[in-house]
Order: C-alpha cells, then sequence, then structure tokens
C-alpha cells in the first residue's frame, strides 16, 4: 500500500472518495435491478436499528484508529524536537572539550544535520535511512569515548556528551521505527469489512426517489473513503504530502555552521 504515498495527497483523497461513492451507489444499483419485487420500505424499521448498531461499531473503530494514528505521528514530531534539542545541546557542552575534540565533534553534528535534510528525510520519504547518519553517530561515540579527561570540567562535559549523543542515537532510531511500522494488513481488512458491511445496510432501506438514495448512500461511502485516507496519510510520519519536514534540522545548520578544525592541542585526547 506504500506505493500511494507516491500520490499527491489531494489526488489521493479524491480518487478515494470518488471510487467508494461509485462503487456503493453501483451496489445498490444492481441489487435493485436483482430484487425488483422485494418491498424495502417495509423494512426501514428493522434495518435502521441494525444499521445504528453496526454503523456505530465501525464509527468507534474509526474514531479509534484515527485517534491513534494521530497520537503516533505527534509523538514523532517530538521525538524530532528532542533529538534536535540534544543536538544543540550537545553542541554547546562540547565547549567544555579540548580543542581537536571539540571542532571535531561540532563539525560532526553540522554534517548530521546536513544528512537529515539532504539523506535521511528523502530516504524516509521512501521507507528507508542513511546509513551515513549512523556512520556519523557512531563515529561520534567512539571519539568521545575514547577521550581521556585531564581534569574535572572535561570528564564532566564528556559524560554529558555521550549522554546526548545516547540521547539523539535513541530519537533517532526511535524515528525510524515510526517511519516503519504501521497498520498490519489484517487491520485494514477489518476496516474494509466495516465500511462494506455499513454500506451493505444502507441498501435494505427503501426510499421512494432512488436518486436520493443512491447520492445519500453516495455520502456515507464519500466520508468513510476521507478517514481511510485521513489514516492512510497519518500511519507513517515521513512518506505522504502530510509528512513531518525536516524544518528543525534546516534550523539547525542555518545556525550551527561547520567550525573550522583547529591543529591546537590543549589537552591529550587519548591515553
Amino acid at each position: 500500500m506504500t506505493v500511494f504515498y507516491a500520490i499527491p495527497s489531494w489526488l489521493l483523497l479524491t480518487l478515494a472518495v470518488l471510487v467508494f461513492a461509485a462503487l456503493a451507489c453501483a451496489g445498490l444499483i444492481v441489487q435493485r435491478r436483482a430484487l425488483p419485487k422485494v418491498d424495502f420500505h417495509a423494512h426501514n424499521d428493522v434495518a435502521g436499528l441494525f444499521i445504528g448498531v453496526v454503523a456505530g461499531l465501525f464509527t468507534v473503530t474509526v474514531a479509534f484508529i484515527v485517534a491513534i494514528v494521530w497520537q503516533q505521528f505527534d509523538g514523532t514530531t517530538q521525538r524530532i524536537s528532542a533529538e534536535v534539542a540534544s543536538a544543540k545541546d550537545l553542541w554547546h557542552v562540547s565547549a567544555g572539550l579540548p580543542a581537536p575534540l571539540r571542532a571535531e565533534l561540532r563539525g560532526m553534528l553540522a554534517e548530521y544535520a546536513g544528512v537529515m535534510v539532504t539523506e535521511e528525510w528523502p530516504a524516509m520519504h521512501r521507507g528507508g535511512s542513511s546509513r551515513r547518519a549512523e556512520a556519523i553517530v557512531s563515529q561520534a561515540f567512539e571519539d568521545t569515548a575514547r577521550f581521556r579527561p585531564a581534569d574535572a570540567g572535561s570528564s564532566t562535559a564528556q559524560s554529558s556528551a555521550l549522554r546526548y549523543l545516547s540521547e539523539i542515537h535513541d530519537a533517532r532510531h526511535h524515528r525510524l521505527d515510526d517511519n516503519s511500522n504501521g497498520l498490519a494488513p489484517f487491520e485494514w481488512a477489518s476496516l474494509l469489512l466495516g465500511a462494506v458491511m455499513v454500506i451493505v445496510l444502507c441498501y435494505m432501506v427503501g426510499l421512494p426517489n432512488i436518486r436520493a438514495h443512491a447520492f445519500m448512500t453516495a455520502v456515507v461511502a464519500a466520508a468513510i473513503a476521507s478517514m481511510f485516507v485521513l489514516i492512510f496519510e497519518l500511519d507513517y510520519p515521513f512518506r505522504g504530502d502530510v509528512a513531518v519536514p525536516p524544518d528543525l534540522w534546516r534550523g539547525f545548520v542555518r545556525d550551527h555552521p561547520v567550525p573550522h578544525v583547529t591543529t591546537e592541542v590543549d589537552v591529550p585526547r587519548r591515553a
């Protein structure tokens, strides 16, 4: 189903509404022609009762799923904010490290932010990720962990730097998990089955005017289709047109340019 993310969201919504409405109306016409002698008006009271029960259960289910995917989408946005905030904190904490490590670490942060904008976000749009981003974080971990502080200030800065690197690493992997775990096919099948049952029960109501009946059935089908598209667009937070943009990382790149790496050695970096 992820192939549909290549379609603009407005076009996908339009197509889904038209297709669902057309199929619903076609089904109504086929039913009426197949059962021309059945008086559906006589069953309106009973049909209305069944429609209310099934439509109520279906509505609750759809609302529940919309709430879940929206919370996940919002949680992803918050994790990106935490990831960028950790990167900014690491940039400032690195001031307590000696010149070679400080400049290299800030250079890696600036490079990492650039990779987020130019590589990782486009890759996530296709369901992938950037290997270079993982390599940058791993190298930053290694350089910071192998550093041997010469005083208490450098030791504190190193501990804080390692903590912020861990937060960046964990936030990134949570973000990638959010982009790879969506609704299961069984869940989509359940939603589709519920939609079919609601539409079929709409056929059991009898109206004097077949056109009015078809119009109301099309409206119900269009409403269901719009909810399906909303769930689909929110399910993977980095793939559709409503995907979370890398604006925070763009701001980081703008405010934290790559520093000049000096050859001055304040204290030995390694034992």
